[in-house]
C-alpha cells in the first residue's frame, strides 16, 4: 500500500490534469448543445486506457522500487541492477552513481593496497628491530657488559624507531615540510656527529671538510635522507675502509670504497623492498632506506643519482636546483 500511496502522489498531476480535460469537454459539449454520448464514449475509452497505462506504469514503478531498495544495502557490490528509465534526469542520476560507485571502488582499492604496504612494512620492522632487542638480552644475561656494544644496539634500535615514524609520516597528506634556506653544512655535521660511534667500530676514515652551503630546502627531511645514505655507506664498508663527503657546485656527494652494487642491481635499488645481492648478503637489510630517501628527496625537489662498481664503491649525488643554492 506505501508503494501504491507514492505512486499516486507522485503523479497527482497527471491525474488532476486528466480530469480537467474531461470538464474541458464537458462544458464545451454543453454549451454547443452537443449529444453527451459521443463524450460518454469517448471519455471511457480514454479513461480504461489510461487506467491499463497506470498499470503497466505502476509496475514498472513497482519494480524500480524494489531493485532500488536492494540496491540501497549492495551499491557498493552490485552497479548492473540499477533501474533504467526514458526519462534523461534519471539517466543522468545513473551516471553520476556509477562515477560516484567507481571512485569509492578506487579509494578503497587505494586504502586496501595502503594497508597491506604498512603490514608488510611493521612485519619486515618487527623482523629486523628484534635482532638488536635479542643482541641486548644475551649482553644483558652476561655478568660483564660492554657498554659501547650496548650503545651500538640502542642506536639501532633508536634508528628503526625513526625509520618507522618517517615512513608514516611519508604516507601522510600533511608532512610537515618547512622549507626554507637551510646550511646543507650543518645538515651534514649533525648527522656525521651522529654516527661518529659507528665511523670508530669500524676504523672508517672519513674525508670530510666542513663548508657553508646554503640550499633551499627543509632541514629535517633532508636530514633524514643523508642518513640513509651514509647508514649505507656505513654499513657496506669494509672496516678500515673510507668515506667521502664533499659538496660541489649544486651538488652533495657522498662516496665510499665498499662493497658497490652490482650492474644488474643498480635500475632497481630506489624500489620498495628491494634489497639486491647486497642486501641478501648482509641478511639485515629491509629494502626500504633508499626508497625512503628517494621518496623524501623527490617531495623536497632534489634528485639522487648513484653509481656504484662491485669492489670498488659507491658514488651518491645529491642534486639541488641551481638557482636555490646560495654560498656565504
Amino acid at each position: 500500500m506505501k508503494i501504491l500511496a507514492n505512486y499516486l502522489k507522485k503523479n497527482i498531476k497527471v491525474y488532476l490534469l486528466f480530469v480537467s480535460f474531461i470538464l474541458v469537454f464537458f462544458v464545451i459539449f454543453y454549451l454547443y448543445s452537443l449529444p453527451f454520448e459521443a463524450l460518454y464514449y469517448g471519455g471511457s475509452f480514454c479513461f480504461i486506457m489510461a487506467f491499463l497505462a497506470t498499470i503497466v506504469d505502476f509496475y514498472n514503478y513497482k519494480d524500480s522500487y524494489k531493485k532500488l531498495k536492494f540496491l540501497e544495502n549492495h551499491i557498493l557490490n552490485d552497479m548492473e541492477d540499477l533501474p533504467r528509465s526514458l526519462d534523461v534526469r534519471v539517466e543522468y542520476y545513473h551516471k553520476i552513481i556509477r562515477r560516484l560507485h567507481d571512485e569509492v571502488e578506487k579509494l578503497n582499492h587505494q586504502a586496501y593496497k595502503k594497508n597491506t604496504e604498512i603490514e608488510d612494512y611493521f612485519s619486515m620492522w618487527v623482523h629486523q628491530i628484534k635482532t638488536p632487542i635479542a643482541a641486548l638480552n644475551f649482553l644483558l644475561d652476561n655478568e660483564e657488559v660492554d657498554v659501547k656494544i650496548v650503545k651500538q644496539e640502542l642506536f639501532k634500535i633508536e634508528r628503526y624507531v625513526e625509520m618507522v615514524l618517517t615512513y608514516l609520516r611519508l604516507g601522510s597528506e600533511s608532512s610537515d615540510y618547512l622549507i626554507e634556506r637551510t646550511n646543507l653544512g650543518d645538515v651534514t655535521k649533525d648527522n656525521i656527529k651522529k654516527y661518529a660511534p659507528l665511523f670508530i667500530n669500524k676504523k672508517i676514515k672519513l674525508n670530510y671538510v666542513p663548508h657553508e652551503t646554503f640550499v633551499i630546502s627543509d632541514k629535517k627531511w633532508l636530514g633524514f635522507a643523508f642518513e640513509q645514505i651514509l647508514s649505507n655507506a656505513i654499513k657496506y664498508t669494509k672496516t678500515g675502509g673510507e668515506i667521502s663527503i664533499f659538496f660541489e657546485k649544486n651538488k652533495l656527494i657522498i662516496e665510499d670504497n665498499g662493497l658497490g652494487i652490482s650492474e644488474e642491481d643498480l635500475p632497481r635499488i630506489f624500489e620498495k623492498g628491494f634489497t639486491g645481492f647486497n642486501g641478501r648478503y648482509e641478511k639485515k637489510s629491509s629494502g626500504l632506506g633508499l626508497y625512503l630517501c628517494k621518496k623524501t628527496l623527490d617531495n623536497l625537489g632534489h634528485k639522487i643519482i648513484i653509481t656504484s662498481k662491485v669492489n670498488i664503491g659507491t658514488k651518491v649525488e645529491i642534486i639541488f636546483p641551481e638557482e636555490d643554492k646560495f654560498r656565504e
